[in-house]
């Protein structure tokens, strides 16, 4: 874990979301720093849009330079029985990649928070999932929160599987993975369609590979 020397630290807050308008792709990011006694932390707000994007060229999924200290975390599930389906099914599916494991801990003990959230306005306008992840900048992840958007699932007729592919794309950014110009990637940016591609699972094993802050 990084520590940052005795006296003043910086807290980093940073917001990331990607929307479509009109087929083209627009990104916002809010960044706001702070001096903080204690140690650095990093926080992440990551979002997934709602509006697929096509004909991206077929690229290597980008990675975060921060990650968990080893390619496991503990989990919780905070929803309804149909959307703890969901999860469930997509937690699957990234444990069955080889490369990371989520495994359930308790109300007391765990670093991922699995939720949802009936939000539509502000930050989650044209969301599908969004994710909160903290800890040390270019270094280790202490604890994360995922919702997906239940109510925008509904007002854009998300199927199961699409509701699952969502999950497993937000599930990608607590494991470390940014958003991908693929648009065979579970990390497209607007993914409802893609699972998790062999480009996501080698970039994984990378990041898990790498030391932490590396890219």
């Amino acid at each position: 874990m990084s520590r940052s020397s005795p006296g003043y630290r910086l807290k980093i807050q940073s917001l990331m979301a990607t929307f479509v308008f009109g087929g083209k792709r627009v990104t916002t990011m809010k960044r706001k720093y702070r001096a903080k006694l204690g140690l650095t932390t990093l926080t992440i707000i990551v979002g997934i849009g709602l509006t697929p994007i096509a004909n991206a060229k077929s690229i290597a999924t980008p990675i975060s330079r921060s990650r968990w200290p080893h390619a496991q975390v503990t989990y919780v599930i905070q929803a309804s029985a149909s959307e703890r389906r969901v999860y469930q099914a997509a937690i699957r599916a990234w444990n069955a990649t080889g490369q990371f494991k989520f495994v359930q801990g308790t109300t007391a003990h765990h670093q991922v928070t699995l939720g949802t959230s009936n939000a539509t306005t502000g930050q989650y306008y044209r969301l599908a999932g969004i994710t909160f992840s903290t800890g040390y900048p270019n270094g280790y992840y202490t604890k994360a929160q995922v919702y997906l958007l239940t109510r925008n699932f509904t007002r854009y007729h998300y199927s199961y599987s699409d509701q699952v592919h969502v999950a497993e794309h937000e599930l990608g950014h607590t494991i470390g993975l940014e958003h991908s110009r693929d648009r065979h990637s579970v990390m497209l940016a607007d993914n409802r369609y893609n699972g998790i591609s062999s480009a996501d699972s080698t970039a994984v094993r990378l990041r898990y590979r790498l030391p932490v802050g590396r890219l």
